[in-house]
Parts: structure tokens; C-alpha cells; sequence
């Protein structure tokens, strides 16, 4: 004959289980309540900096995002993985485009360096053509986005007449600048060889449509990143910026570059 369990131990046992779902559950809207107030600091604290950075007004739009996984977790490591930050209508000089920033082991000891940073400017075709005194030196017809190059169109005045010339000129990163060389020129819809032309009888014209230029982005950039490449793409003029050991509390992102006179 079985004994019955006493009505008290199982209400105790049916207690404690109770109160450690409760407790789980008690812990469960700590973190969420904990990890959502980390993030919205982070999240301000990121933009202010960027805004600081890239001289934006302080209510500048952007997406700051933190990555997955909880905050809480990376930051009692002292790091945090990675952050996505895209920020629309960056001003850069002549320019304006949208900015994409990635960074990579953020420390939370500002005096320590970040792991990778890395950004990119996509510019498009409008604002490109903003850069008409740095592509040449004669007033231009036209400026379009090609097959990785930027084309040129103008209307040259030569012995009492108007010729069209046009070119492909190619865009480079130089010690931080943006430097722009034609490629191939045509001149009244023939193929030009570029050395040829500025070489001839035309030359001194030649060479204020086809001289090289450049544009310092450095100067509208902090000084811990540094213009790396560019390229055309589409229909836009995208340029890659990187920097090796940013340090978030140092002077790299509060001042700008500088190019080379």
C-alpha cells in the first residue's frame, strides 16, 4: 500500500518552480530592457561622432547598424564586432554622395585602435559633373559615366574653327587625391593617339583640354582615412576609403586630411 506524498512538499516543490520562472523570466526582460538601452546609446554616441567626423549637422540623418548578436555579450569582452553605418548627402568639397562606413572590433577604451575601418563614397553622374574645372582645362559640353571612365565633350575653337573633342579620361587615387587622365581623345570623330595630339601644331590647346587634374578629397575627410581606390560603376564615380589603427578618442577623426601642393 503506497504512501501519499504530503500536500505541503509537492505545494513547495510546485513553489520553487514557480519561482524560477518567474526569476527566468525577470532575467529574460532585464537583458531586452538592458540590451535595447545599450544600443540606443551606442547608436547616439556613434552618430554624434560621425556627424562630428564628416562635419554633418547634428540631426543628419543615418542607419547605424550594430551587427547581430546581444551587446551586452560583446561589450563585457571590450569590444564590439562590427558596425554598418550608411549615411546619405555627405558633402566633400564640390562633391555630394552617399557614404557606406564598416567597422570592424570597435573597443570601448577609446585610446585603443579599431580593428579595420573601411568606407566607401558613391557619387553620382549629376555631382560628377560638378568636377568640370578639375577634368579639364577648356568649358566642357558634356560630362558622362562610361565603361570605367569618365567622358568628356567639348567644343574647341581652332584656326577659325570649331572642332568637337571628346575623351575618356581615366580617374585614380593618388596620395589623396582624386587625379583624372584621358585615356583616349577624338577630334572631329576620329581617334586621336593622346601624345600624338599634344605633341602636333595643336599641342598647346591640346594640353589645357587633355592635362592631367586632380582634386584633393583629403582635405573634406578626418585624417585616419585615406582615399584607397576608385572607380566608375554604373552610372556613378565610387570612391574606397581605409585606415589603419583609427583611434576612436584620437585626433585622426577630428581633423582633416591634407593632400600634397
Amino acid at each position: 500500500m503506497s504512501v501519499a506524498e504530503p500536500a505541503p512538499r509537492r505545494r513547495r516543490r510546485r513553489g520553487w518552480i514557480i519561482a524560477l520562472a518567474v526569476l527566468v523570466v525577470v532575467l529574460v526582460v532585464a537583458v531586452v530592457v538592458g540590451e535595447s538601452a545599450a544600443r540606443a546609446y551606442a547608436t547616439g554616441r556613434i552618430h554624434d561622432e560621425l556627424a562630428t567626423a564628416f562635419g554633418l549637422d547634428a540631426d543628419h540623418p543615418m542607419d547605424v547598424d550594430l551587427g547581430p548578436g546581444l551587446l551586452l555579450a560583446q561589450a563585457a569582452t571590450g569590444t564590439i564586432d562590427s558596425v554598418d553605418v550608411a549615411i546619405d548627402d555627405v558633402p566633400l568639397g564640390d562633391l555630394t554622395g552617399t557614404v557606406d562606413l564598416e567597422a570592424t572590433g570597435i573597443p570601448l577604451d577609446a585610446e585603443r585602435a579599431v580593428g579595420t575601418v573601411r568606407a566607401t563614397a558613391t557619387v553620382d553622374e549629376q555631382n560628377v559633373a560638378k568636377l568640370g574645372g578639375y577634368l579639364s582645362g577648356v568649358d566642357l559640353d558634356s560630362i558622362t559615366l562610361g565603361d570605367g571612365t569618365i567622358d568628356v565633350a567639348a567644343t574647341v575653337k581652332a584656326l577659325f574653327l570649331s572642332v568637337p573633342v571628346s575623351a575618356a579620361i581615366v580617374p585614380t587615387a593618388e596620395d589623396g587625391q582624386l587625379v583624372f587622365t584621358p585615356r583616349s581623345v577624338t577630334v572631329n570623330g576620329q581617334v586621336v593617339d593622346v601624345a600624338d595630339l599634344t605633341s602636333g601644331p595643336l599641342g598647346s590647346l591640346a594640353s589645357k583640354f587633355l592635362g592631367s587634374q586632380s582634386f584633393c578629397v583629403a582635405q573634406y575627410l578626418p585624417s585616419a582615412v585615406e582615399l584607397d581606390s576608385v572607380q566608375v560603376r554604373r552610372a556613378d564615380l565610387v570612391l574606397v576609403f581605409a585606415g589603419d589603427d583609427v583611434v576612436l578618442g584620437g585626433p585622426g577623426l577630428s581633423t582633416k586630411g591634407t593632400c600634397p601642393s
